[in-house]
């Protein structure tokens, strides 16, 4: 063989080579893909990606199949991610509670919520709604603030488990409210409201989703928002800044993650897919009238982003001397 038939060989094994790469991209995905949800179903992670699921899979052409392992501040659902490949079949939902607060909560995780998870794309932002039962004498946060004041230790404020987004913005209520109450953690949403329409819980903190219907059916009054901004679902609840506590804003959002490592090539194509979904009117119609909206990002926005809430929160357990767990 002469030196030119040698060239080219090579260069045709070169092509070969890169087409058969192209491919093994473009086949991605070949197998159904795993989600773990950190939270209970009902909840506002897990009704945003069962929204989400499916027309992802249609666009990825693969199931995806959503597994719900509620727990320890989504310590249970990190582990379990890690536990497998980092092929990109299996992904995480990542939430403010499990990987900005927890990872300041606890004083040592089998894991670094950072270092060990690549971002994917953040899916949604959302507020928190603070509601009492239909014929509770509370009828603003002012009202709330008051009683606590004048009742010390008597308020008990609903939320889910330790840990949660809405655990720590009842935490913060009570710190800048300057007011003296109890914190009552529950395993769902469901338990939540429960509790309240029982009088187990005077007021609850929780995300819009799993209460809006409730309080459109009158069983619940919601009082105020936590956004800087009132929510149009809930015309008629002011922002809590505005009503009763000023600079008291909380914020959450959710989004997606993967074990580090994970071929960059799948985190970019769910990234894409996931960029779509997003922007689908259906798709954003639905998280409006659940209190969310449809967010898509970067991997390195939601890196971002996550980052800013570590320190945030950070700072909210200091000045509202929340001990670690």
């Amino acid at each position: 063989m002469n030196r030119r038939q040698i060239l080219q060989g090579t260069a045709l094994a070169t092509l070969l080579a890169g087409r058969a790469q192209a491919q093994a991209k473009q086949a991605y995905p070949t197998r159904p893909i795993s989600l773990v949800i950190g939270y209970a179903p009902g909840g506002t992670a897990d009704i945003s990606w069962r929204i989400i699921a499916p027309k992802l899979a249609e666009r990825l052409g693969q199931s995806i199949v959503v597994q719900n392992k509620p727990g320890a501040g989504g310590i249970i659902a990190s582990q379990a991610v890690l536990q497998a490949p980092a092929d990109g079949y299996t992904f995480i939902l990542a939430a403010t509670g499990n990987f900005g607060i927890t990872p300041v909560l606890f004083k040592s995780l089998p894991f670094d919520a950072v270092k060990d998870f690549q971002m994917v794309s953040l899916a949604a932002d959302f507020d928190y709604v603070f509601a009492v039962k239909a014929d509770s004498p509370f009828k603003t946060v002012k009202d709330v603030i008051a009683y606590a004041r004048q009742n010390p230790g008597k308020l008990t404020i609903g939320t889910v488990q330790v840990g949660s987004a809405q655990f720590f913005a009842a935490e913060l209520f009570k710190s800048m409210a300057g007011i003296s109450a109890v914190t009552v953690p529950f395993h769902t949403s469901g338990d939540v409201v429960r509790a309240v329409r029982a009088g187990d819980a005077q007021v609850m903190v929780e995300t819009i989703a799993p209460v809006i219907s409730q309080i459109g059916a009158g069983v619940l009054r919601a009082i105020g928002i936590t956004g800087s901004e009132p929510f149009p679902g809930l015309p008629g609840v002011p922002p809590i800044s505005r009503s009763g506590l000023d600079d008291y804003v909380v914020t959450a959002w959710n989004g997606l993650a993967a074990k580090a490592g994970t071929p960059r090539a799948a985190v970019d194509r769910v990234n894409r897919e996931l960029a779509v979904v997003l922007a689908m009117p259906e798709v954003k119609s639905r998280f409006l009238k659940l209190g969310m909206v449809a967010r898509h990002s970067t991997p390195e926005e939601l890196r971002a982003r996550q980052l800013e809430d570590i320190k945030k929160w950070g700072a909210v357990m200091q000045s509202a001397h929340i001990q670690k767990q």
